[in-house]
């Protein structure tokens, strides 16, 4: 593709919003909400073979995932409406065809996830874009039916409301040249926060991937566990949830923030050690354990608030 036309599709996706946030580097000690990027701030990524057909295709912090197959490809995540043209350009830097896309998934739909779907719509009308019900009833709404938008309207962050082309439920699959995504409804973080896994390969071994839907809870502020008439079963949503990702053999742990997953430590360590770094079990647990941290110290501080022991 040559630089004219790369620069028309850029030209197509691109729209301008900013909506400022937090950064922080996630510890197991620094229990608290302060895990939101900074649009701003972000800056352009290449595109990362991360293992097998899997490619990092987002940029600094928010990410995107593309998995490629003989078939057709499949994009997870599309980032926000200010910045989807990066993830454009990363997949065609890397090499693929953007019309092989096939189908276009997501892990949450908070705008600095999806923000940029409805504009990849118009440019790839023939690929699917699939979610779990709970998440196309509020991509439907540009996020005005997500209870956090309602609850705090001060960080309201709304985007182009995108209808789906069909919905995934709890242990579905999803298959494109040889490649099966498993679907895994873990709410709370939204109504119908959906988790991925797959089996990828490295050096002639097979790994269990996940892909994290988004397990934070957000503080009673925006997204209160007791008493949340907007989502009453939030509190149970987020229990069952860890419980099942407790339950999945994860070898390979994945999620759209580039800190979460520890991106760049990752990178630094290619080449370096016999096992690819993104094999990373004991991290996948270290993830679990931290939001299931996070949940509990939210819901107990709410309990004693509320005098309920």
């Amino acid at each position: 593709m040559n630089s004219k036309i790369l620069s028309t599709i850029l030209t197509i996706v691109l729209m301008i919003t900013v909506s400022p946030n937090i950064s922080a580097q996630l510890t197991l000690e620094r229990l608290d909400s302060a895990n939101r990027a900074n649009n701003a701030d972000q800056t352009q990524r290449d595109p990362i073979n991360l293992i097998d057909n899997v490619w990092w295709v987002g940029h600094s912090e928010v990410g995107a995932f593309l998995i490629t197959t003989p078939e057709g490809h499949i994009l997870m995540d599309p980032t926000s409406p200010e910045q989807v043209h990066w993830v454009v350009e990363a997949i065609v830097k890397a090499g693929f065809h953007l019309g092989d896309i096939k189908y276009i998934i997501n892990s949450h739909p908070h705008e600095e996830h999806v923000g940029g779907l409805a504009a990849l719509q118009r440019l790839l009308p023939e690929a699917k874009i699939i979610a779990s019900k709970e998440t196309a009833a509020i991509l439907a709404s540009g996020g005005k039916t997500d209870f956090r938008n309602i609850i705090y309207p001060e960080g309201a962050r709304f985007f182009e409301p995108v209808k789906v082309d069909g919905t995934i439920g709890h242990l579905e699959e999803l298959t494109l040249g040889g490649t099966t995504l498993v679907a895994h409804i873990t709410g709370g973080h939204t109504p119908g926060t959906t988790t991925w896994s797959m089996k990828v390969n490295d050096n002639g071994k097979e790994y269990n991937a996940v892909y994290m839907g988004g397990m934070s809870a957000s503080g009673v502020e925006r997204g209160p566990l007791l008493k949340n008439e907007l989502y009453p079963a939030i509190a149970e949503d987020f229990a069952n949830s860890f419980a099942h990702l407790k339950s999945l053999t994860c070898d390979v742990y994945l999620y759209a923030r580039a800190s979460s997953i520890e991106l760049d430590k990752k990178l630094g360590q290619v080449g370096k050690q016999a096992v690819n770094p993104f094999v990373d079990p004991e991290g996948c647990a270290w993830y679990i354990e931290y939001y299931e941290k996070r949940y509990l110290k939210q819901l107990n501080e709410e309990k004693a608030a509320m005098g309920i022991r």
